[in-house]
C-alpha cells in the first residue's frame, strides 16, 4: 500500500511543473474476461482518469496493479440478488483514486469464465 501511495504523491510532484484544469471529457466503464492482465487499460496523453468503483462476479482474490506493478489486493465478499452472485471487495487502496496520463491500470488472479468492470471518469487536462 504504500508503494500505492508514493506512486500517486511522485506522479503528483511530477505534474506539479504543468499545471491546469481538468476538465470532464466521458464515463468509462473498462471490461475484462481475462484471467490475468497487468497493464489492460492505459491513460491517454493529456488525460487524467479517476477510478471511482469496480464490479466483478470472481469471488477469489484478485490482485491490482498500476505501471505493472502490484500495488493492492481484492478480499471478495459476496451477496445475491435473483440466484446472481455479485462480489464487491475490500482493496488495500480506497476508491476514489487518480491516475496520470499515461499510467497503466490492471489485475491478476481472476478465475475463468469470470469478468471485471472498472469505473472511471476521463478529465482532459487543459492548460
Amino acid at each position: 500500500m504504500r508503494t500505492f501511495f508514493f506512486l500517486l504523491a511522485f506522479s503528483c510532484l511530477g505534474s506539479l511543473k504543468a499545471q491546469g484544469n481538468l476538465q470532464f471529457n466521458q464515463a468509462l466503464v473498462l471490461e475484462s474476461s481475462a484471467q490475468t492482465c497487468t497493464a489492460c487499460w492505459t491513460v491517454p496523453a493529456g488525460k487524467v482518469w479517476k477510478v471511482e468503483q469496480f464490479s466483478s462476479n470472481s469471488d477469489q482474490p484478485l490482485l491490482f496493479y498500476v505501471n505493472n506493478k502490484q500495488l493492492a489486493y481484492m478480499n471478495g465478499y459476496a451477496y445475491s440478488t435473483n440466484s446472481t452472485s455479485y462480489y464487491g471487495a475490500r482493496w488495500g487502496v480506497n476508491f476514489p483514486f487518480w491516475l496520470p496520463a499515461n499510467a497503466t491500470m490492471g489485475f491478476g488472479g481472476m478465475e475463468s469464465s469470470k469478468n471485471i468492470s472498472f469505473f472511471v471518469l476521463e478529465f482532459n487536462i487543459v492548460p
